[in-house]
């Protein structure tokens, strides 16, 4: 097998074949609505602490209309007066969307009840002993509108009955950067040692459409940080603190990535580890392997107790079980699983750990080069995660303008552009 190039994040290969409906996602933030799911089902379980009224963290629920989840907790800090460490929130959101979603915030309730944030609802739920984690949710529930298409009620059935045992799991152009899609770039600098390549990365590259192009352009050509500052605009708030380390510390390049929120550093990293995983999919559909059924080799993990995969119990697939885990899988209680490098990884045998091989070797990269000794935080220990997944309790109806309206939700870490870039098919991947 000739191993093709990476190819262009957003541009992996689809699964169905039917053609798609085109059209835009977002056309104003209200047509992707998201909120969180906490629960399961009919389950009052809460997956993070319970009230606790002596605890010093206080549970709330955020509505906010075209907010970046990492300027929101900003401006959380800044409002607030705490530090970015005492937030938590189980997973970021797309920007250009109406989202709803919780935190954790050391902070009094009247503190939190008086803030007044332009596009924010803020809802005091309780307080609590633990904070809220990254990963601290069931899934999410979406309503999006797809915007400039005429689309019949054929049209979508054909597309929903090819994906109705599931669609790939890519990671969604928004992990890159939907805009200006770099962060994988950026993070594949970091792994490699290559700490002011990734700067660079970060500062300029990005076409004409972007916020601050000609301030990046500029920069580039002159390479004068401190004029970039006077030149870059205000809201590129992360961009701005990077030049300004540097205006005062020349070439330390990896104290210019520290200034950054340590969430917003990691996805550097997991954006890259995104990009090989996709890639693996993309390879899996290509060569016609399937990404639904298990091969001998594969790795399967099961559901957890909230329907969602269970990435603790990872069970290799063998001539004797392969069978039973294939029926498991085709019922939606087990998954096939593609790995996340990172320092613990092992390959995968068979056909799948041949892929992965491949893969690592042409990006010129190790497992252990996943530890980051110049900022131990942003050292990745690696995961797998499943190749493919279903859509959950999906609804749609079209308009009179014949633009459809979905609903449905999806478990966590899934990304709805996935299942409809299938729908769609778009060249342009800025449209999602």
């Amino acid at each position: 097998m000739i191993l093709p190039a990476r190819p262009e994040v957003g541009k992996e290969r689809y699964l169905s074949h039917s053609k798609g409906i085109g059209g835009k996602l977002r056309k104003i933030p209200e047509d992707f609505n998201v909120e969180e799911i906490i629960g399961n089902n009919d389950k009052s379980h809460w997956i993070w602490a319970k009230e606790n009224n002596s605890g010093k963290h206080s549970i709330v629920k955020i509505t906010a209309n075209n907010w970046d989840t990492h300027v929101l907790i900003k401006e959380l800090s800044r409002k607030l007066r705490i530090g970015q460490k005492a937030i938590g929130f189980a997973g970021t959101k797309d920007k250009r969307a109406l989202t709803t979603q919780y935190f954790s915030l050391m902070a009094n309730p009247s503190e939190i009840k008086n803030l007044n944030i332009e596009n924010i609802a803020i809802e005091f739920m309780h307080k609590t002993i633990k904070p809220i984690r990254l990963g601290n949710l069931v899934g999410n529930k979406f309503i999006i509108k797809i915007s400039d298409t005429k689309c019949k009620k054929n049209d979508i059935e054909k597309l929903t009955d090819e994906l109705k045992d599931g669609f790939p799991n890519y990671f969604g152009i928004q992990r890159f950067g939907a805009v200006r899609p770099i962060t994988h770039t950026v993070g594949e600098k970091i792994v490699k040692g290559d700490y002011e390549g990734a700067v660079w990365d970060y500062l300029s590259e990005g076409d004409s459409e972007i916020s601050g192009f000609e301030a990046r352009k500029h920069l580039k050509e002159t390479k004068d940080f401190k004029l970039a500052l006077q030149e870059y605009p205000h809201n590129l708030l992360f961009e701005r603190q990077i030049i300004g380390h540097l205006t005062r510390k020349k070439n330390d390049y990896i104290g210019a990535l520290k200034q950054l929120p340590e969430s917003l550093s990691k996805m550097f990293v997991h954006a890259y580890q995104s990009a090989m995983f996709n890639r693996i999919i993309d390879l899996r559909i290509k060569e016609g392997i399937g990404i639904h059924k298990p091969l001998i080799g594969d790795n399967v993990v099961p559901v957890d107790i909230y329907g969602g995969p269970d990435q603790r119990k990872v069970i290799e697939v063998t001539k004797l079980n392969q069978k039973k885990l294939e029926k498991r899988c085709m019922e939606g209680k087990a998954w096939v699983v593609g790995l996340l490098p990172g320092v613990k990884s092992q390959y995968t045998k068979g056909v799948q750990g041949e892929l992965e091989r491949m893969v690592m070797s042409d990006e010129k990269i190790d497992f252990k080069d996943f530890t980051i000794d110049e900022a131990h935080q942003l050292t990745s220990l690696g995961m797998y995660r499943p190749l493919c997944q279903r859509i959950n309790n999906l609804k749609w109806e079209i308009d009179n303008e014949g633009c459809p309206r979905f609903s449905f939700w999806l478990h966590k870490g899934t990304y709805a552009t996935s299942f409809l870039r299938e729908i769609m098919k778009c060249e342009d991947v800025r449209v999602y």
